[in-house]
């Protein structure tokens, strides 16, 4: 099974994937006395995988997730983007990751999302369903559709609100988890893609990092 972390290879750039699906994710990120990354981290890992793409290095997410409950940024259903975003900048704490935060989030509007990864360079993190936070890290368009390059730390891309979504997968995030019956034994395995195209009308509620200039 795919452990905690998978080094990743998109063309001349190499990425540490946090695997959200491996349990030994279990460094704490508590909100009233419980969680840990892998039941709640997914905002902890989206921010890394963002940060990766735009600087090439490989942020801390247990001291990242540390920074987020000491700062405000853990909220009752996992991490509060605004609020630790706000925070990273406030603490200058925002430049190691290189990306600045202007509070424009969480936005709904999808042209200027596609601009801002096209064009401008920029990742964002966002929902492609409810509950659940990705990082969004490239833009092309294929045939007259707009798409979006995902990082989904519990590689959702055979999921029931996301798959029908899906362009293309990128075999080299291939992702294999257990699976178990009723009686907690592995009976098998799962497998899926944590890095994916999606239709660029997928995307909400998101919050848009900007480059370092």
């Amino acid at each position: 099974m795919t452990g905690k972390i998978k080094e990743m290879n998109f063309g001349n750039r190499t990425l540490i994937f946090h695997n959200q699906r491996c349990t030994e994710w279990t460094h704490p990120y508590p909100y009233q006395g419980e969680g840990n990354l892998a039941n709640s981290g997914c905002g902890i890992f989206a921010l890394c995988h963002a940060a990766q793409w735009l600087t090439g290095r490989c942020p801390d997410a247990e001291a990242l997730a540390d920074f987020s409950v000491r700062e405000g940024g853990r909220g009752d259903d996992g991490t509060d983007r605004p609020a630790l975003l706000q925070a990273l900048m406030l603490r200058g704490e925002n430049i190691p990751l290189g990306f600045t935060y202007a509070g424009d989030g969480l936005r709904n509007d999808l042209d200027t999302l596609f601009t801002h990864i096209a064009v401008e360079r920029g990742v964002a993190l966002c929902n492609l369903r409810v509950g659940h936070i990705v990082a969004l890290v490239a833009a092309r368009e294929a045939q007259g559709v707009r798409q979006l390059l995902a990082i989904d730390s519990y590689s959702e891309s055979a999921a029931e609100k996301v798959r029908d979504h899906v362009l293309e997968v990128l075999p080299d995030s291939l992702i294999t988890y257990p699976v178990k019956n009723a009686a907690g034994l592995e009976v098998g395995e799962n497998r899926c893609y944590a890095v994916f195209w999606v239709d660029a009308s997928l995307p909400r509620d998101f919050n848009l990092l900007h480059p370092l200039v």
